[in-house]
């Protein structure tokens, strides 16, 4: 009897320690699709029209753009969405393959005060009076390949609501400035080189079940640099890497690649100087990059093996995407 009392004793005390445990394990990242890399298909246009969006994410002020690896093999408009050389400048992606852009300042061309935002509905609403972490990574674009951008700005930020304000067509309804954001850079971000990144805590004041990423301050509140000599249109700055988690929680992120297979080789020779044999799998789609982005060479694999001549390409670090059942990513060097 005292043995099984002592076992329903234990029982009930286990039960309760998960009870306590297993809740602050759950969503440790209340963005949904918080690196970009998810989504119907292969962007191949600007401005978040049609699928080429992530999954999950919405415009919710004008026509910010999606950036992915997989963008460019068409030759068309999709070649300025493209990572990691796109119409506004050249930036690997943080995460994975993927990451979105916006104007966060302007200053002639579309308008004064003009802005793009990009948002999403959270996984689930936050939890009033809780603390929460608050982070992004940010990159400010200029040389880009058709737009030139030439500033930075302060105030690029995260601002949480109650009510979406999704664009399904060419205009509205606007989003007004708030000159507020629950998380936001006070300082301007010049560096055009590597992602910087913006994180601060706050407590919920209220059950927020939305977040749109932005400047949402005017011009007159906005502090900005002009990095670059010449005239453009304002700053423009991607995002990467977006979390929202209880406070003292790790964020997790999707990459939407797989981990190689290291029990057997995926490229040889590597360093290769004529011909390099890639262990892709039957019906599995390729892209080959160059370090600029440039497409070298795609197509669809026949066979589990497929071989590729590289004898005419130049000296380098290339990338080979592999979209089959998942999403691979190869890196090989050509060297003479």
């Amino acid at each position: 009897m005292s043995d099984r009392w002592l076992g329903k004793v234990l029982r009930t005390l286990l039960g309760c320690l998960l009870f306590i445990v297993t809740p602050r394990c759950e969503a440790q990242n209340l963005v949904p699709n918080p690196s970009f890399e998810e989504n119907t298909a292969c962007p191949v246009t600007i401005g978040f029209q049609g699928f080429s969006k992530p999954m999950h994410w919405e415009r919710w002020n004008q026509s910010p753009e999606y950036f992915h690896a997989c963008a460019g093999s068409l030759g068309g408009v999709d070649t300025l969405i493209r990572v990691p050389s796109n119409g506004f400048g050249f930036q690997y992606a943080l995460h994975g393959d993927a990451y979105v852009g916006m104007y966060a300042y302007a200053t002639s061309g579309g308008g004064v005060n003009y802005r793009e935002y990009v948002g999403c509905q959270l996984l689930e609403p936050l939890e009033v009076g809780e603390s929460y972490d608050l982070s992004f990574y940010t990159n400010v674009a200029v040389d880009g390949s058709y737009w030139w951008t030439r500033w930075a700005c302060s105030n690029m930020g995260m601002l949480f609501t109650m009510q979406p304000n999704i664009w399904s067509g060419s205009s509205g309804p606007l989003f007004a400035f708030r000159n507020y954001a629950h998380l936001r850079s006070t300082e301007v971000i010049s560096d055009t080189a590597n992602w910087t990144l913006v994180s601060g805590s706050f407590v919920a004041d209220s059950a927020y079940q939305f977040l749109v990423l932005g400047n949402f301050f005017n011009n007159a509140l906005t502090d900005t640099l002009h990095i670059v000599p010449g005239n453009s249109l304002g700053a423009y700055y991607f995002v990467d890497g977006v979390c929202v988690g209880r406070s003292g929680q790790p964020c997790e992120f999707i990459t939407g690649i797989e981990k190689p297979d290291f029990d057997s080789p995926m490229v040889w020779p590597n360093p290769v100087s004529e011909q390099v044999q890639v262990r892709t799998g039957a019906g599995t789609a390729w892209h080959v990059f160059d370090v600029t982005g440039r497409l070298m060479a795609s197509g669809v694999s026949a066979t589990e093996f497929m071989v590729l001549s590289v004898q005419d390409w130049a000296p380098g670090e290339y990338s080979m995407m592999l979209q089959g059942e998942g999403r691979r990513r190869i890196r090989f060097v050509v060297m003479r």
